[in-house]
């Protein structure tokens, strides 16, 4: 699993006319992300704020870069940032952390030998971007952070400064960060993806998932063509039955030449690697675009073709779902129906839900990424809804119904935790920022046990569990931060049962049980064949556990002693697929609610 370089938490920045960051939430892994959409979507104010230039407007930004690497991270910006009165060989002797840098080495990757000595404000366009490349390998960082950097090289050239790129990175084990408006570059670049469209965040994830499995034609444009065939269209212009819509990239679809086809070329170019050709259907008269594998011979307008996708594309380009994780158990949960919904606009934003939990009298409370607390009756809903106090900085991750009707959020960017009543009316609060007992970093999970106590979780460099009182008065803590028993990297989601409590011990890939006198008990996954993926949220029922992988983009029912008893979902955006989801709850019948963040939506499985 690629650990996290950088969280983003509702991240708005203010612009002319509309936000260049509308509400973003995203996270930056290890390994290769690029960012990509057209210009003016926000891309070089992203990389501003990873990178410490900009700070959020709104929301936050946490960074998980190793401190202790100088520098932790080098940086490309648009302008390149050159020291103009310096040589390039001085940029880069300036920044190499120690004489064993090869310096001559870099200067001919970058094909600057023979601009050694040449001051830097008398460099080309395409000159200053590849030193300002070279300066950020020099420097050894562990992580680079690129906009843009050879958008003005000869493209003849250009791949082989990306060469050298890549091999610095792999050679240092680090990572890399750029931005981009061309497709053909991520692709062969990048192995994550972060698509932006006038400062919104369409999709993130793996480059081959929204290659191969796009969910949306919009979606699927960022990186390049593609044939999308909506429900129906199939049969007409394929001659396959399908049901759903259908999506082939250009090197999946052949158009043949044929006396018997069923479809007449109007207009055809041949674009390199693509070619594009302007279609009519005989029959219907209906017309289209399709972008295919170039032929051998060349096409004329009245030419009669027939399309043909390859089999293997064929079958994986059905947008349908999948049942379950391939890499799961044999055993899957027993879910008979699947519903999904999502939640109330927000000033013509969708927001996504983060966590959610059943109340006593089987109310559905739940937490969204719009600062808003949202109560669903047992027939879905919506009976009630109210607003955080405050959300400028970030949104709460945490909820729990207490036995007396109150309801307690976890409002992780305030440092506290915050008291309403059943109407939503706000109570009082406690904690405050700080590392001490009754102190708070980053609180993301709330449960409650059998005598009234309450229990917090926290992550932010101080990871632990503080328990309270009802009132909120300190107890106790346990817990701390790293890789040990008993210790977590994120603890997140909390569950209580039988004198236990059980944490979601995020990074760790892990979920730990204590006693609720806060001794350590034992890592549950370890004793069976539990094998989790960012355990991000935990809930009892049934005498077992529920676990939702962030990861795995699934859920899996555990017993307590560690063992699988069934497993539902997988990565993905269509149906009984799961991305990035943030918490789940279940109700006393077995309905299992979850959150999936990723997708905006709120997903029920009914046993």
């Amino acid at each position: 699993m690629a650990s996290a370089l950088w969280r983003l938490d509702g991240v708005t920045m203010p612009g002319r006319g509309r936000p260049r960051l509308d509400r973003l939430t995203a996270e930056i892994p290890s390994g290769v992300t690029a960012i990509i959409g057209d210009s003016g979507a926000g891309k070089t104010t992203l990389l501003n704020l990873l990178v410490g230039f900009e700070q959020p407007g709104t929301g936050n930004v946490d960074s998980f870069l190793d401190a202790e690497n100088a520098p932790p991270l080098a940086w490309c910006p648009p302008d390149d940032g050159l020291w103009p009165h310096l040589t390039v060989q001085r940029h880069l002797e300036l920044v190499a952390p120690h004489a064993g840098v090869m310096i001559d080495s870099i200067l001919r990757d970058f094909d600057l030998e023979g601009l050694a000595r040449a001051e830097a404000d008398r460099l080309s366009a395409g000159e200053a971007a590849r030193l300002s490349a070279a300066r950020a390998v020099a420097s050894g960082a562990r992580v680079l952070v690129m906009d843009e950097p050879f958008v003005h090289v000869n493209p003849a050239r250009e791949e082989r400064y990306w060469a050298a790129v890549r091999t610095a990175i792999e050679e240092r084990r680090g990572s890399l960060v750029f931005a981009s408006h061309q497709p053909e570059i991520v692709l062969r670049e990048a192995t994550h993806v972060l698509c932006l469209d006038e400062g919104r965040l369409i999709w993130q994830g793996p480059v081959q998932t929204l290659y191969h499995e796009p969910p949306a034609c919009d979606v699927a444009r960022f990186l390049g063509p593609i044939n999308w065939f909506e429900d129906g269209e199939a049969s007409r212009w394929l001659g396959a039955t399908a049901e759903g819509a259908v999506r082939v990239r250009p090197e999946k679809l052949s158009l043949d030449v044929s006396e018997t086809g069923p479809h007449f070329v109007e207009e055809a170019r041949f674009c390199g690697g693509v070619a594009v050709a302007d279609l009519r259907h005989e029959t219907s008269g209906a017309r289209r675009r399709v972008y295919h594998r170039p032929v051998s011979d060349s096409l004329r307008r009245g030419m009669r073709v027939a399309l043909r996708a390859a089999l293997a594309g064929l079958l994986a380009i059905l947008v349908c779902g999948c049942d379950g994780s391939s890499d799961g158990p044999s055993v899957q949960l027993p879910v008979s129906e699947v519903h999904s919904r999502s939640l109330p606009a927000e000033e013509g934003f969708l927001p996504a839900p983060r966590a959610m939990t059943f109340g006593p009298d089987g109310m559905l409370y739940v937490l969204d990424d719009a600062g808003r607390v949202l109560v669903y009756d047992s027939e879905g809903e919506l009976a009630r809804r109210w607003r955080m106090p405050e959300s400028d900085v970030g949104n709460p991750e945490g909820i729990c119904v207490l036995r007396d009707g109150r309801v307690c959020v976890a409002d992780t960017h305030y440092h506290r935790c915050v008291f309403f009543d059943e109407a939503g009316e706000f109570l009082g609060t406690f904690g405050e920022n700080g590392e001490g007992p009754g102190q708070f970093i980053f609180p993301c999970g709330v449960v409650q046990d059998s005598q009234g106590n309450v229990y917090v979780s926290e992550y932010g460099g101080n990871d632990r569990i503080q328990k309270f009182t009802e009132d909120g008065e300190c107890l106790m803590q346990f817990g701390s931060v790293g890789t040990e028993p008993g210790q977590f990297q994120r603890a997140s989601g909390l569950a209580w049962h039988d004198g236990t409590v059980y944490v979601a011990d995020a990074i760790n890939n892990r979920i730990q049980a204590f006693r609720d006198s806060g001794e350590f008990d034992r890592i549950v996954n370890r004793a069976g064949s539990a094998d989790l993926d960012y355990p991000y949220d935990v809930a009892v029922q049934d005498e077992s556990l529920y676990v939702v992988e962030y990861k795995a983009g699934r859920v899996s029912r555990l017993s307590f002693e560690g063992e699988v008893i069934g497993r539902f979902g997988s990565t993905g955006r269509g149906e009984n697929q799961f991305w990035t989801p943030w918490g789940l709850a279940v109700n006393s019948q077995g309905r299992i609610v979850v959150g999936d963040t990723g997708n905006r939506r709120m997903v029920e499985l009914v046993p």
